[in-house]
């Protein structure tokens, strides 16, 4: 005979919180952080490009965790942000920035 029951597993660890207000705060301050910070130097532009990324993950992980309830729209205006700021970076620097 089996021992074992039916019953449902525990989860133990916290479920982490959607943040698409977050990744859109990140996305907007990356704008600058590429634009006007690389005329600064290198070394705050590839903060900007950091900021980017880090604006892209958590609207990924935001959109995971809505799943389409509130908010998935601002994860995803976020991530649409952050990813042509990124991609104007990728551009700039194999055609040249505009003088």
């Amino acid at each position: 005979m089996s021992s074992r029951t039916a019953q449902p597993a525990i989860e133990l660890a916290p479920q982490p919180t959607a943040r698409p207000g977050l990744a859109l705060g990140l996305a907007l301050i990356s704008i600058p952080g590429v634009t006007i910070a690389w005329d600064i130097g290198a070394g705050a532009g590839i903060v900007g490009v950091a900021v980017g990324i880090a604006a892209v993950i958590v609207g990924l992980q935001a959109r995971s965790a809505l799943a389409g309830a509130r908010g998935t729209a601002m994860a995803s205006v976020a991530m649409g942000i952050a990813g042509i700021v990124l991609l104007s970076v990728i551009v700039f620097l194999l055609v040249g920035a505009p003088e």
